[in-house]
């Protein structure tokens, strides 16, 4: 049963920190409905193909993929700012090399925790030789990482990144990497699912389109790659679905796909920092019964519960809740109030889901139509997309795992 109550609301950011392990990502509880969308299959799709053995993949290709230990050190002080010690953490992780000038693919979250970068990252080559690595930048939200080595006469292997879009469930897939610190371990699986989503390492945003495969991932194989039958890399190995207090492979991973891959590397190598389009709203979507009971002018939709101060939303004037409807049953509060958002650009609006993929499609700087309402006026509202605050990117993660759900 629902009650409502006028509140006195303060606008905050979109979302809400939640306890993050520094090598996990949890899967959000709405993951399930984005493995329906369809997923083409040509007729070239269709037919069935010829793939390297796995022999000659790793053969081939095993040489490109690096062992990664990041050391975190952070310095306590006292009340008069005095160093009392200085703590010191190690995370080992995988990631493979893209370029032969020395640039290495990994996760954001094996050299980026509590906020605060590796003190020092070194990459472990084939020939067992250590190297410390220079890294160039992450992206928090989508859990990818650039990082350089100075090859110096070495010749690297380098591993090609494909089309992640052209992948179908069932496709044969390996992963190379060091589960526990066992360096060279290839597994072999298939693409259990597609288009699933997951939230980023901050938990505060969703990496989408991800690729689920019963291929074994383990602690130790964050960063590494996921590899078709035909060699090229099609995702990065980053997190995987256990029960809760196990870190144990339970026979479902996710990789970032590659074509995500190809966009954030490029943004580093061009800027340092990948860039991410923000319109600055949290909100719900509605059902025909929350409709019905609160007399809303449609029945489906999206109801801005909250407006970040300085966002696109407040300078195109949306407006956030203002009341809170409570369930009396289970103590839920969901804020009312706020304007409805019907449609985004050509996409007719059922959830927040539906409003972030269809901003990520979107650059920085573009312009975005929406469809309104407020109260029983329909409105069109056109705002400019902006780059999400730094702080909205990297807020500060728990240094303590709760739940460590990745590998």
């Amino acid at each position: 049963m629902w009650r409502t109550a006028l509140t006195s609301f303060i606008s905050a950011v979109l979302g809400g920190l939640l306890v993050l392990s520094m090598i996990g990502a949890v899967i959000p509880p709405d993951y399930r409905k984005d493995s329906t969308k369809a997923v083409d299959r040509s007729a070239d799709n269709s037919k069935p193909r010829q793939g390297l053995p796995a022999g000659e993949i790793y053969k081939r290709f095993g040489p490109g993929v690096v062992h990664i230990r990041s050391t975190f050190t952070e310095t306590v002080t006292d009340f008069f700012g005095f160093p009392m010690y200085r703590g010191t953490q190690e995370v080992d992780g995988s990631g493979f090399i893209i370029d032969k000038s020395g640039l290495i693919v990994t996760n954001a979250h094996v050299v980026q925790g509590s906020n605060i970068n590796a003190t020092t990252v070194k990459v472990f080559l084939d020939d067992k030789t250590g190297v410390e690595a220079r890294l160039l930048g992450t992206d928090i939200n989508t859990d990818l990482a650039l990082l350089r080595i100075d090859p110096g006469k070495r010749k690297l292997t380098v591993l090609e990144l494909g089309d992640s879009s052209k992948l179908n469930v069932g496709d044969t897939v390996y992963t190379i990497g060091s589960p526990f610190g066992l360096d060279g371990t290839m597994t072999q699986g298939i693409v259990s699912a597609l288009n699933r989503t997951i939230y980023s390492p901050n938990r505060v945003f969703k990496i989408r389109n991800v690729i689920q495969t019963d291929a074994a991932v383990n602690l130790g194989n964050s960063g590494g790659p996921l590899i078709s039958s035909s060699g090229k890399v099609i995702g990065v190995n980053s997190a995987i679905a256990s029960t809760p207090g196990s870190v144990d492979f339970a026979g479902i991973a996710f990789a970032i796909p590659s074509n995500t891959v190809k966009d954030i590397v490029s943004q580093i190598r061009g800027r340092g920092k990948a860039s991410h389009p923000w319109i600055g709203i949290a909100g719900r979507g509605i059902s025909e019964g929350l409709a019905s009971l609160i007399k809303l002018p449609i029945s489906k939709g999206v109801i801005i519960e909250r407006v970040s101060p300085g966002s696109p939303a407040e300078e195109a004037g949306l407006k956030g809740g203002n009341q809170s409807l409570i369930n009396n049953d289970t103590g839920e509060r969901l804020i009312i109030g706020g304007d409805i958002i019907a449609r985004i650009g050509d996409v007719n609006v059922a959830s927040m889901n539906d409003i972030q993929e269809f901003i990520d499609k979107h650059r920085v700087g573009d312009r975005v139509e929406l469809e309104i309402y407020r109260g029983d006026q329909k409105k069109v509202v056109t705002l400019k997309l902006a780059e999400r605050p730094e702080e909205l990117q990297n807020p500060p993660i728990p240094k303590v795992p709760k739940v460590p759900q990745s590998p």
